[in-house]
């Protein structure tokens, strides 16, 4: 096996941090994505790879430790006489979250894949080398809007909610075998999948569909269990604590790893995701934008002329003390710092703004009238 230079593969220091070695990962594996490839699509799958095995190595600690004391002899021992494959990779949850669940899909559920026979590879399904048969993937992502109160979003709060949620199969284990094994279906040998070869004009056509005996599974039919179906797992009620943080606002999103609807496919994979989105409830005092609060308070006619002291009640049932200024005009505003809504991931507030009121007196007598215009005949 060819030496290597792991760090030179993905362009780190050899005392690269792990967040350095992620990074330039991420990078390198955006970089050689066959739709943004300007290149060989052939050159992009190697590439891809290569960096995926570097990174296999250089990010888990043993295997990292092993390889910078006797270099790339490690790879014997990590990835066996034959050198990596995808089946050793180990960290397919950074895939997805770089490209997302789809391409994840396509990486990760080919034939070629752990419980599955056959020819076949990691980039059958997204590079167009496969023929387009239902491949094992991850169900569907949920999206689930949770209202809120504005002082559970200012004092955050820990909300049950109750979801289905796919759980391995306690029949099974979930292998989706009564045996505990994966059998391969003996019509498709396992790959899912049943092709047709044809010659038209010269032209080699391939069609494939899924296997009418195992249905799509892989799996001998006599082996499947009978409670989930070949699928190793079933869905479940199940509650679930949301933790919110102080300071969330209306489009705070929450995400629920595995808590999404089961897979659809007799192939299995995994739940897709729970996505929690925060709708925070109008209040009826309270108004906010952005980190401040505004609201609203009537004084009377003679505290705004003259000033005053009002008191004033924040979100949070706090009383302080509101100084109106002598000769205050109705709706002005008046600031009291630092009594708004928590700044989310920060120790601060914004700020509570006051708008003032005046109420003109009513009903007044010929002798009051009078009076006010004595008073402010001047003015």
């Amino acid at each position: 096996m060819p030496k290597k230079d792991y760090y030179d593969i993905l362009g780190v220091s050899r005392d690269a941090t792990d967040k350095a070695i992620k990074k330039a990962y991420r990078k390198l594996a955006k970089q050689y994505h066959p739709d943004t490839y300007q290149g060989d699509k052939k050159e992009a799958e190697d590439k891809f790879k290569e960096i995926s095995e570097a990174y296999e190595v250089l990010i888990d600690t043993d295997k990292r430790t092993k390889y910078d004391q006797i270099g790339s002899r490690v790879a014997d021992d990590a990835f066996g006489p034959e050198g990596f494959d995808w089946s050793q990779f180990t960290h397919s949850q950074d895939v997805e979250d770089i490209f997302g669940s789809a391409i994840f899909d396509s990486f990760f559920r080919s034939p070629s894949s752990p419980g599955f026979g056959g020819s076949g590879g990691i980039f059958d399904t997204l590079y167009g080398g496969g023929e387009g048969i239902e491949r094992a993937a991850r169900g569907a992502d949920v999206q689930l809007r949770l209202d809120i109160t504005l002082e559970e979003a200012a004092r955050g709060i820990a909300k049950r909610i109750e979801v289905p949620m796919s759980r391995p199969c306690k029949a099974c284990g979930g292998s989706g075998t009564r045996s505990g094994k994966a059998t391969a279906c003996p019509q498709c040998r396992g790959t899912g999948q049943v092709r047709n070869v044809q010659s038209r004009g010269g032209t080699r056509v391939i069609t494939a569909a899924v296997c009418p005996q195992c249905k799509g599974t892989g799996r001998a039919t006599y082996d499947l269990c009978e409670a989930c179906g070949g699928t190793g797992t079933t869905s479940k009620r199940t509650k679930i604590e949301l933790k919110i943080k102080e300071g969330v606002a209306t489009g705070y999103e929450i995400k629920v790893p595995r808590a999404g609807r089961p897979p659809e496919s007799q192939l299995g994979g995994e739940p897709g995701n729970l996505y929690v989105v925060l709708n925070v409830l109008p209040h009826p005092i309270f108004e906010r934008q952005g980190d401040d609060l505004y609201m609203k308070t009537p004084i009377s006619f003679t505290q705004a002329a003259l000033g005053d002291d009002v008191m004033i009640t924040t979100l949070d049932g706090k009383h302080v003390k509101l100084k109106i200024p002598a000769e205050t005009q109705t709706n002005t505003k008046l600031r009291l710092r630092a009594l708004g809504m928590p700044k989310l991931g920060a120790v601060a507030h914004g700020d509570l703004y006051v708008e003032v009121l005046v109420q003109t007196p009513r009903n007044l007598t010929d002798k009051q009238k009078e009076l006010l215009q004595q008073l402010f005949a001047g003015a």
